[in-house]
């Protein structure tokens, strides 16, 4: 399978905002997420004034990584593109003019803080996310730095 690589538009924001709803129905742990419609809303606007790239197979969107600064807001893949490089070509993307960049994962995300490990990331702080239902989650962050 082929995949194309391109900045994301608010075009994007519902397809990449349904691939993290579809991660949330599938991830037993994790808290209810926002409606669609909203969730699509955040992304457009942050499409627009931040960086953000997409992969795409016949004119399907199947992964999204935004960067706010120097910081990873969000890399997701639908689940018929993972384990297929889709997910490392889009955190290069986001590396590729950087020094560093930071993430943050749950402890719980066990796949995607094993695929930053691998990726030179490295553990530098953890902290409690408790969400409006009362619920909590500890939340992991990861640091790259560009090698000298």
């Amino acid at each position: 399978m082929t995949y194309k690589y391109r900045a994301a538009q608010p075009s994007d924001a519902i397809a990449c905002s349904q691939i993290i709803r579809d991660w949330g129905d599938e991830t037993s742990w994790m808290v209810p997420i926002d409606h669609l419609e909203s969730m699509a809303q955040f992304w457009g606007d942050l499409f627009e004034t931040d960086l953000a790239w997409v992969a795409e197979t016949d004119e399907r969107i199947v992964g999204f990584c935004a960067r706010c600064d120097d910081n990873i807001a969000a890399l997701y893949v639908a689940p018929e593109a993972r384990n297929l490089g889709v997910g490392k070509a889009l955190l290069d993307l986001a590396k590729a003019d950087r020094d560093w960049i930071t993430v943050w994962a749950y402890e719980k995300n066990e796949k995607a803080r094993r695929f930053y490990r691998r990726e030179g990331l490295i553990e530098i702080s953890r902290e409690m996310e408790i969400f409006d239902d009362g619920s909590s989650l500890m939340d992991v962050e990861h640091r790259w730095n560009r090698s000298p």
